[in-house]
């Protein structure tokens, strides 16, 4: 294992008000890791892993990924720099399919056609790597909750993403999907990325 940090946060504040959502935070997680962030229901989680993906800006304070002291302006930047985040409530056009889906700001230029064709070829590539097989040309509304997930975790990763943040990964799922995303996280893992496992649980 490397010691390399994905992530590192260095007296990260943010404050809403009168609200102060973060105080002074010092997070170290290193590559290749699963990392848990676990606490309550506003205990400021959620407010931690937006800033880290470029949603919110901090008040106070600095982070780093790889090492190299970023600038997150939005969350474009944060993928930039190869952060991906999964949020608990998906970010899918549900009438577009998978691949519609995954593709989408990403379509590689007029053609849309042969924008699929390079994203098929691309995504059949991932899905051996991470052991996917995901329906990409069905509709995301037909789809269950646990193959959602899956889709976003999944377009993420074809959008360069080595650390994933995973907000509150569990709230929606079965039983059996928990297990396979489990399942999943530690073959993330074993394939060197870096996993933010954020939960109240």
């Amino acid at each position: 294992m490397s010691d390399l940090l994905a992530i590192e946060t260095r007296e990260l504040s943010k404050r809403f008000g009168e609200v102060r959502a973060n105080d002074a935070i010092n997070l170290q997680v290193k590559a290749g890791t699963v990392h848990g962030i676990v606490g309550e229901n506003g205990a400021g989680k959620s407010t931690l892993l937006k800033m880290l993906f470029g949603f919110y800006h901090p008040d106070n304070g600095d982070i780093l990924i790889n090492g190299d002291f970023v600038h997150l302006a939005n969350p474009s930047g944060a993928m930039e720099h190869g952060v991906g985040m999964v949020h608990q409530h998906f970010m899918l056009v549900e009438p577009f399919t998978v691949l519609e889906n995954i593709m989408l700001g990403a379509e590689g230029g007029r053609n849309l056609e042969e924008g699929k064709t390079r994203a098929r070829a691309a995504l059949t590539e991932l899905e051996a790597k991470f052991g996917f097989d995901l329906p990409l040309d069905e509709p995301v509304e037909n789809l269950p909750v646990g193959v959602r997930q899956r889709a976003e975790i999944l377009k993420a990763l074809y959008k360069g993403a080595k650390t994933l943040i995973l907000d509150e990964p569990t709230a929606v799922l079965t039983p059996q999907e928990c297990d396979q995303l489990f399942e999943l996280v530690k073959l993330l893992r074993a394939q060197g990325n870096t996993v933010l496992f954020v939960t109240h649980k």
